[in-house]
């Protein structure tokens, strides 16, 4: 009887589905038999983690498993791993019923989430981004791998802030080199563009879409966004008038930095905002164009989410969801239909209601880095100025 169910199940498309059972590896134990599974991954995650209950009673091996604090370990599906790091805490519980252990688990990433960027020198020059946070992530002994050229984007002078954390100074290279890092489930870090790649009909409404919620809002949205000169030399009325504001408007006009959202445009054009032009900015205010339309774009794909519960972990392919990949959601009854929308936090659950796969999207443009202006003194024109030495820069520290 199992050998005909195994052939209908090879016929129907089921049997070379991959498993996913969860399991933890330590000291080179695989660990399974878990009750309940919480993982967590994202975008803006780091570090991803994972929580897992069960009893300390291994039904397979019929011993006594000990995990203890501090273990490194490995959280698979199936064959597929998810979480390389380290077992964070381990509580256990004893009751007249149960006798159950609850580990908590983080990828390698939160050693640089939590300590300090300690390098040889505070100060980098002439290196390209890339070069940058891998020297910053191998402090955690994490590699870092790029996708599409991301990071390759040249920096002459990175300071390092003594009191501030490895992450703290990769997110600031990240903004100069427009792209996004996150974590890996080899324990490492991905450095790539928004939205790398795409997954074809994701997830549908009566096919695999448990429930969904759909917002759109214009909360913390403006119908123009403004960049302005912001200096009391190029004003004649006093700040005390009341056209101080207006003029700022006028005489900043030139500049053309102005960004529009037409969903707010088009019902309440009196919503503007306006933000002061850096000092630093070059002469065609590149940066405060890019800042402007970066602040209307964030503002809009922000308000414009769709979270759903799906009732796979994997996709028709077979291969785990992941994040930073765009996929296509049809969800019709929310009048979201066809649409494609970036995969931005993932939660893979198992409890005593079955498996669930927790799944928030947002346009890409909710993701896209937040530009940063380099530091004045990389500014090739006041260096110039500045500096009494024309000998070349020293190469990366």
């Amino acid at each position: 009887m199992s050998g005909l169910l195994s052939s209908i199940g090879d016929v129907l498309g089921y049997g070379n589905q991959p498993s996913d059972a969860v399991s933890i590896v330590v000291g080179g134990v695989k660990i399974t038999g878990w009750t309940e599974v919480q993982i967590r991954c994202g975008v803006e995650i780091m570090p991803w983690s994972a929580d897992l209950i069960a009893t300390e009673w291994q039904p397979d091996s019929q011993t006594a498993v000990t995990i203890n604090e501090g273990d490194v370990c490995q959280i698979l599906i199936g064959n597929d791993p998810v979480i390389t790091g380290y077992v964070i805490t381990v509580d256990r519980e004893i009751t007249p019923d149960s006798h159950t252990v609850h580990v908590a688990v983080a990828s390698k990433s939160i050693d640089l989430v939590e300590s300090a960027a300690e390098i040889a020198t505070y100060q980098l020059n002439s290196m390209n981004a890339l070069a940058i946070i891998q020297k910053l992530a191998a402090t955690a002994g994490i590699s870092v791998y790029p996708v599409n050229g991301a990071g390759n984007v040249d920096i002459q002078i990175f300071s390092i802030i003594l009191s501030e954390t490895a992450y703290e100074a990769i997110e600031r290279v990240c903004r100069l080199a427009n792209c996004l890092f996150y974590d890996r489930p080899d324990g490492n870090i991905t450095l790539a563009p928004v939205g790398t790649t795409i997954v074809p009909s994701a997830f549908a409404q009566g096919r695999n879409v448990e429930a969904a919620r759909v917002r759109a809002s214009q909360a913390g949205r403006f119908a123009s966004i403004q960049a302005i000169i912001q200096t009391p030399l190029v004003l004649t009325q006093s700040p005390t008038s009341s056209d101080y504001v207006s003029e700022f408007t006028a005489k900043t006009k030139p500049v053309n930095a102005i960004a529009y959202d037409q969903g707010v445009t088009n019902t309440r054009p009196w919503r503007k905002m306006l933000l002061p032009i850096e000092a630093g900015d070059d002469a065609n205010y590149d940066y405060a164009k890019r800042r402007v339309q970066w602040e209307s774009n964030r503002r809009y794909g922000r308000s414009q989410v769709i979270e759903l519960t799906c009732d796979s972990w994997r996709d028709g392919q077979g291969n785990l969801w992941a994040p930073n990949t765009v996929a296509q959601v049809s969800l019709k009854a929310l009048k979201r239909d066809g649409i494609e929308r970036l995969i931005v936090e993932l939660v893979f659950r198992r409890d005593e209601g079955g498996t669930h796969c927790d799944v928030t999207l947002m346009p890409p443009e909710a993701m896209t880095p937040e530009p940063i202006l380099l530091p004045v003194q990389q500014n090739e024109g006041m260096r110039a100025i500045t500096s009494t030495d024309t000998a070349p820069l020293p190469g990366g520290m």
